[in-house]
């Protein structure tokens, strides 16, 4: 059954990086989508860290359009900052993630522990 999935940054990263430690499972798992669901400043974190990694920046621009074309780019909404700062402003892009996908009813898919504990906590499911 195709889905919709919010994603996490380091899921990115690792299905971008051929080498990374979770690139196999994370290419598979995303073909698996039927769209990814991504929020803006995923996005602009995925660009961020993929520069700092000294990745070519044509080779960032051609995985963003990929990116793109693969995925539903959804709003934050003033209450999810407002929840989210209640909540862990010191981790407010994992919190901000967590609190949309609460939203929107849908799993998170992610490596980082921290952002699996937290949806955990705010009875998010995990893919």
């Amino acid at each position: 059954m195709r889905k919709l999935v919010v994603v996490d940054t380091n899921v990115l990263i690792y299905d971008f990086i051929s080498n990374s430690p979770y690139h196999e499972e994370a290419r598979k798992k995303l073909e698996d989508l039927e769209r990814i669901i991504l929020i803006p400043n995923i996005l602009i974190e995925f660009i961020l860290v993929s520069l700092r990694l000294n990745i070519n920046e044509e080779d960032v621009k051609k995985k963003v359009k990929e990116i793109l074309n693969q995925s539903i780019v959804v709003r934050i909404h003033k209450s999810d900052f407002l929840q989210a700062i209640r909540i862990n402003i010191k981790e407010i892009n994992d919190t901000i993630l967590a609190i949309v996908a609460k939203r929107l009813n849908l799993p998170v898919f992610s490596y980082d522990e921290k952002v699996r504990s937290l949806c955990k906590e705010l009875d998010v499911k995990l893919y």
